[in-house]
């Protein structure tokens, strides 16, 4: 008699990735409406937010929730920083 032979699989299993959900942080919601503000935000606007680092830093978390930015140096006046839905 023949031997019967069963074929191995040879399927990799399927992998599926769990995305975290991150709970909403008050201080970048915040900062984020001060930079979409029309006249934008000042490093003043930035510190009295709560938020103890630099504004590019501040600006870099509204870049990395989709947030396109800018920043504007007028001669005379502060700095201003702006973010804009992309």
């Amino acid at each position: 008699m023949a031997k019967s032979v069963a074929k191995k699989s040879t399927k990799k299993p399927v992998v599926v990735k769990v995305i975290k959900t991150r709970k909403p942080n008050a201080l970048h919601d915040k900062l984020i409406k001060l930079f979409s503000r029309p006249n934008g935000a000042t490093i003043t606007d930035v510190g009295n937010a709560g938020f103890k680092y630099s504004a590019i830093a501040a600006l870099k978390i509204a870049e990395r929730r989709g947030y396109k930015v800018n920043v504007k140096k007028q001669p005379g006046e502060l700095t201003c920083y702006f973010a804009k839905k992309a």
